[in-house]
């Protein structure tokens, strides 16, 4: 039950988090395809001189082709594994500056609401442990000066 709810708060600012997943995604998807793309031109034209111009018989030259085919699909398939892990490297990180925001967003609603003695406690990982502490010692200043 616990892995559950880690899952469900993963995505703490979806449109934030989508986006950023979104835009590495979309980067590697197009790595991946100018990749495909110069990959099976060049392949595919070479292949063919050296497999149609060859004396074998032509069950060699099938299976030659048949072989093609199946690198090119393990290929593929290495792109899409690619572009998932990409994704879900991108969810992660967008997780870790995503979960700092909300924080920070919790904490203000907390003060505007006159809590004055709440502070932003992040996580060990996050980023913006230096925006944090610099918010925490100014709260600390100006509820002293009170």
């Amino acid at each position: 039950m616990k892995n559950r709810r880690k899952l469900r708060n993963l995505v703490l600012d979806p449109k934030y988090q989508f986006k950023f997943v979104f835009l590495a995604a979309g980067s590697a998807l197009l790595v991946s395809f100018v990749n495909a793309v110069v990959f099976y031109t060049y392949i595919k034209e070479n292949y063919a001189i050296l497999v149609d111009l060859s004396p074998m018989t032509d069950e060699a030259k099938a299976q030659l082709y048949a072989e093609l085919r199946q690198i090119i699909l393990f290929l593929g398939a290495g792109s899409l594994l690619f572009v998932l892990a990409v994704a879900g490297m991108a969810l992660y990180f967008s997780h870790r500056s995503a979960g700092p925001l909300f924080q920070f967003k919790r904490v203000f609603d907390q003060i505007r609401k006159g809590q004055v003695e709440s502070r932003i406690h992040l996580r060990p990982r996050d980023d913006f442990h230096e925006v944090a502490k610099s918010f925490n010692e100014m709260m600390d200043s100006l509820t002293k000066s009170e």
